[in-house]
């Protein structure tokens, strides 16, 4: 099944959003995961559906399963290797940006030690930013499990 022309305007926009972090063919591949139905995909049908070769999709998909957003599954009765977004990525993901707050906190603390005397904002600016969200980050974290929770319990 091919993506519908609205389906495809929004594939291309999370390709585009995720070109900043990766290929713009690995966000194709994660958005049309986002809405496909079902929500598996093998890689030819990758390849068909989408436009790409083969070679993209099996270096994207690899690349988003190494970093934990999709996942393989399998069938009985079926040879065919599928991909699909691993449940609750989204939580995951925003969980994981907590380690890169550290660093980000990391790196500030040793720039304090050699805050340029012109402007050391530039780095005291970085520590307190990114102390405040390592220190929210956590409630911000348990508030969403929260809501996901009550919302899930309300459908």
């Amino acid at each position: 099944m091919k993506p519908t022309a609205e389906q495809s305007d929004f594939i291309e926009r999370i390709g585009r959003w995720w070109e900043r972090a990766g290929t713009r063919s690995a966000g194709r591949i994660l958005g049309w995961l986002m809405i496909c139905d079902p929500a598996h995909r093998s890689a030819s049908q990758l390849v068909e559906e989408l436009q790409l070769s083969a070679g993209s999709v099996s270096t994207q998909t690899t690349a988003l399963e190494q970093m934990g957003l999709v996942e393989r599954t399998t069938f009985p009765g079926d040879r065919a290797s599928y991909y699909r977004l691993r449940p609750h990525v989204w939580m995951q993901l925003m969980a994981a940006r907590q380690g890169e707050i550290a660093v980000l906190k990391e790196l500030a603390e040793a720039g304090t030690e050699i805050l340029p005397e012109e402007s050391p904002d530039r780095v005291t600016d970085l520590h307190m930013v990114a102390s405040f969200f390592l220190d929210e980050w956590p409630g911000i974290l348990g508030r969403l499990r929260e809501r996901m929770e009550t919302e899930k319990d309300d459908e």
